[in-house]
């Protein structure tokens, strides 16, 4: 006996999101059509129609809440919007059909093209699933006749390549997943089926369903995917809600249908093709269904669940595959719209998460995601008309493997993209921000050009064609995507005394000085002259975590943690030191921040992490930074774990950054590239203190706190290579790479004894040195500089600043700096940024609680007019990628990039000439030194030959007493 088969996804849970990630405070159009979903995704905005209905409104994927205000409004068409859709094979591309009967496509939120397409009214808009430039139109031209349309907008004409009339009018239209075949659903409860690529309209019909739903009902069609299988949803004559399974090969009757409660409202489908599941959604109800679609499960439209929402939908989309949380089990996410939740209230778009239960998450689980459409376009114009076989380009949901997936994909399907371009299309566009690149451009991308929004995901331009006379977006996006920026690694900002760049050249690696003695035992901190530091620091945050860091310093600019509601990030100008103003320029994270960060290789970016489970990158406009600055948000990543502590960018690979979180029983840290989460490393129940890049790149070290533990990972493999014990204390400690094989750790033993610890990295289970500094509550920071081999320790709370050089597998303590006021946090800039001229070694900013001070540490030299190249060698470019973020992902190793810090105005010290000596002969010096010895030994004796002096006479001598 054969066993029954069932959709493994069926005990998969639904619910609502919390309000945090809704989309809230929307004002919309509450005007209703029969074809129009109500709601359109991409891999990066939701669309939806705005108030007065003959515009959209673009909302940014990532940043729900109250995004009434921060909406791009889309507009153009003359009419009344009627239906919206996006497109399969490209992002931020969308088009809407009006009440007027003409068509207008937005890419990139910027109007490309428009056009007449029907005398009549518009009913629904799509575009082709695998063909780039191709859209499909429907329209009514009387109460039972209608017309289907097939644009090629690519080619800039104005005339269809196909239409067909269809016969009691039409309701609704969808192409299949392979786009060989057409359906439109119409007004007698029927469907037609069409073959565009046939010649003549008459011809092109493949078959017609039976009259299974109701005449003069509201009907809609959707194909199942690629697979021959398409859904109709009606009503009976009871108005009983009803959807029916077809197969294309026999349409006299359905394979399955399903029932619901009555109702005179639109039953809208959805279809997952990776899973078989089917949504039903209907417009003025509150509840959304799911069944199994799987034709060859035991019960196919079997209704697997359903999820209640808070008031009535008027609109609902399902998000693309690339973007769900996959790695907590997130099989697909239903996003819908509902009226006003509230007095006072707009509207909203709730997001639904459909969650597959798992024992654990920890791994990718590829039974639940199977390899999924790309967003690509899958074969050219011709060849589609020409009836050649397709095949659709599909990517990897593992975030180990979707980087090299889609990066592979896109080498393959790009140059598609360039046939479906009109020549003349990408001049017009790129006035207004377009992100078009040319076709060699696409096929090489090179490490320089890609984007914090991971241009790994990204699709290149499916659509861009030359614009009519006609007025752009009347709005901008308040939170916009990341652009493309191109610096070239050799530009550097110009530091104070005008170093001087030679090349950059490639090291072999990150290696310590080797030396047998204390070559900086005479290391002197100094402060810089008052007019140096920022002054008049108002609101500095005096509760930030001790295990970050409240200050950070960049080339151009410095971001100080600050006071205040919503988690204010208080950004000066470097170059401008002295009174900070009253009103400085603000971030507002929006929660209270817990860590901050700036991009090593992207100097106008900073990052904000907060207790909401946010982080963000902020661009630091090129202003002056006085008043009330707007800073754009340029990438928005929502963590999927309970909190965020620490975030730290990769150090040689653009685009990447590591983010320390915990969920309710276990930390772990998440590798982002962009908006992809690639690798979860270090997942533990003991907790973290905090974690730290390895200067290549290559490895994570990290501490744990339960258990007291100092571990290295592989951060690609997310295998633990190395493992050993760490402070005797589960007080925060800090760690430092000094290289590749030395680790430096900070913090306390038993009784509050701050220690610094020296460990080697092939060997963990016990230091090389440790050094007990003294007893204290202030954590100590250490800020390392491997070119000299030097631990400084911020002591927090204290006005001390520690330093130590390591010899050989020992911590040598080197003189301390005193600073008048006691240390919130300290910041270092790269070696590039010190005076060499002067012999500093060090240039850093240290935060107290009204005042940034800028603060340095140099060595005394005998001939400082040279170049002392013995304590300043080629130092590691930290400003410029080290290695392709792609070549890192997929597992190459970084090699430094070196920089000759000589100034060209000096000399090195070993090409200096040797110091003069005065010439003298060893017998002049031997005459002498006997000359000298015989004066000393005759001086000696005459004082002892030299007679006593002859006494006086005494007064009483005995002739007084004679008589």
């Amino acid at each position: 006996m054969r066993l029954a088969k069932f959709n493994k996804y069926r005990n998969a849970t639904a619910s609502l999101a919390t309000r945090e990630a809704w989309y809230s405070d929307l004002a919309l159009d509450a005007s209703d059509s029969v074809s129009a979903d109500g709601l359109a995704i991409d891999g990066h905005s939701l669309y939806v129609k705005a108030t007065g209905g003959n515009s959209l409104q673009a909302i940014d994927l990532n940043c729900p809440g109250k995004v009434g205000s921060q909406t791009t409004t889309l507009s153009g068409p003359a009419g009344r919007i009627v239906d919206w859709t996006t497109a399969l094979h490209h992002d931020n591309l969308v088009a809407a059909a009006d009440s007027q009967g003409s068509v207008t496509v937005w890419q990139d939120r910027i109007q490309t093209v428009a056009f007449d397409a029907h005398a009549s009214a518009c009913v629904s808009v799509r575009f082709h699933p695998t063909v780039a430039g191709v859209l499909a139109t429907s329209a009514n031209s009387g109460p039972t006749s209608g017309e289907v349309r097939l644009w090629n907008v690519s080619a800039d004409t104005q005339t269809p390549f196909w239409h067909t009339n269809v016969d009691n009018g039409i309701d609704s239209i969808s192409i299949r997943g392979d786009g060989q075949l057409l359906a439109a659903s119409t007004r007698a409860g029927t469907c037609a089926i069409f073959d565009p690529r046939l010649a003549g309209s008459i011809d092109s019909v493949v078959g017609v369903t039976a009259a299974f739903h109701a005449a003069g009902r509201p009907t809609r069609v959707l194909w199942t995917g690629e697979a021959p299988f398409l859904i109709t949803t009606g009503q009976s004559k009871m108005r009983e809600r009803s959807a029916a399974l077809w197969d294309q090969r026999n349409l006299a009757k359905p394979l399955a249908s399903l029932q619901l409660q009555p109702s005179t409202k639109t039953l809208i489908p959805f279809y997952d093709e990776d899973t078989r599941l089917a949504y039903f959604a209907e417009k003025g109800d509150v509840i959304i269904h799911w069944a199994d679609g799987d034709l060859s499960s035991a019960t196919p439209l079997a209704q697997l669940g359903s999820v209640v929402l808070p008031a009535p939908i008027s609109g609902c989309a399902l998000l693309p595959k690339p973007q769900l949380g996959v790695m907590r089990g997130e099989i697909a996410r239903v996003h819908a719209v509902v009226e006003s939740t509230g007095a006072g209230q707009g509207t909203a778009i709730v997001p639904i998460p459909h969650i597959a239960p798992r024992r654990t998450y920890l791994d990718f689980h590829s039974d639940l995601f199977p390899d999924t459409r790309a967003p690509l376009p899958a074969q050219s114009f011709e060849c589609w008309l020409d009836q050649a076989p397709v095949c659709i380009p599909k990517m990897a949901l593992d975030p180990a493997k979707s980087a090299d997936s889609l990066a592979g994909l896109r080498r393959t399907y790009c140059s598609l993209l360039s046939r479906s371009v009109p020549a003349d299309a990408a001049e017009p566009a790129a006035d207004h921000g377009s992100r078009a690149e040319p076709e060699d451009a696409m096929l090489n991308p090179p490490a320089e050009s890609e984007n914090r929004l991971s241009k790994l995901a990204s699709a290149p331009a499916g659509l861009e064609v030359k614009q009519h006379n006609m007025p752009s977006a009347t709005a901008t996006a308040s939170v916009n995507k990341r652009t493309v920026e191109h610096h070239d690694p050799k530009v550097k900002p110009v530091v104070a005394d005008q170093l001087a760049r030679i090349p950059t050249k490639q090291g072999s690696g990150w290696k310590l000085p080797e030396t047998d003695h204390a070559r900086f035992k005479y290391l002197e901190g100094f402060a810089y002259r008052p007019t140096d530091h920022f002054t008049n620091l108002l609101n500095v945050n005096l509760r930030f975590s001790q295990q970050n860091d409240p200050v950070r310093v960049g080339p151009k600019h410095i971001a100080v943690s600050l006071k205040g509601a919503g988690g204010q990030v208080g950004v000066f100008c470097r170059d401008s030191p002295g009174r900070v103003p009253d009103n400085p320029a603000t971030i507002a994270h929006g929660a209270d921040v817990v860590d901050i960060e700036l991009d090593p290789f992207d100097p106008g970016v900073v990052a904000t992490a907060g207790v909401d489970g946010r982080l963000q990158m902020w661009r630091v406009p090129d202003i002056p930074l006085v008043g009330e600055v707007t800073f754009e948000l340029e990438e928005y990543i929502h963590v999927t774990a309970d909190r965020i502590h620490q975030v730290r960018f990769h150090p040689c690979a653009r685009g990447v950054v590591a983010v320390l979180v915990s969920d309710i029983d276990a930390y772990s840290i998440y590798v982002y590239s962009g908006l992809m989460l690639h690798f979860i490393v270090g997942k533990t129940s003991d907790g973290i203190h905090s974690f730290e890049w390895s200067p290549s790149g290559d490895h994570i070290a990290l501490t744990t706190k339960k258990s007291r533990l100092l571990r290295i990972y592989d951060a690609r493999s997310q295998d633990l290579l190395v493992s050993g014990p760490a402070m005797d204390s589960i007080r925060p400690s800090r760690i430092a790479w000094l290289g590749n094989y030395r680790i430096c750790l900070a913090g306390f033993s038993t009784g509050s004894r701050r220690q610094l610890a020296l460990y080697s990295t092939d060997d963990l289970s016990r230091p090389l040195s440790t050094v007990t500094i003294d007893v204290g509550p202030g954590v100590l920071v250490p800020i390392s500089d491997a070119d000299c081999g030097i631990i400084y320790l911020d002591d927090r709370g204290s006005r001390l600043t520690h330093a130590f050089e390591v010899v050989g597998d020992q911590l040598i303590e080197l003189p301390k700096f005193e600073s008048p006021l006691p240390s919130l946090g300290m910041a270092a800039l790269p070696k590039v940024y010190s005076d060499v001229a002067q012999c500093e070694v060090l240039r850093a900013y240290r935060l107290s609680s009204q005042s940034l001070e800028s603060v340095g540490f140099r060595v005394p030299r005998k001939r400082p007019e040279f170049f002392q190249d013995a304590i300043f060698p080629d130092t590691v470019d930290t400003e410029t990628p080290a290695v392709d973020t792609l070549a890192w992902l997929g597992g190459a190793a970084a090699l430094p990039l070196l920089i000759n810090l000589c100034p060209p105005d000096m000399k090195p010290l070993s090409e200096a000439p040797p110091v003069p000596v005065r010439q003298r002969t060893f017998a002049v010096e031997t005459e002498q030194t006997a000359n000298n010895t015989k004066d000393a030994i005759s001086a000696m004796l005459s004082r002892v030959d030299e007679p006593d002096e002859e006494q006086a006479p005494s007064p009483d001598s005995e002739s007084d007493w004679d008589d």
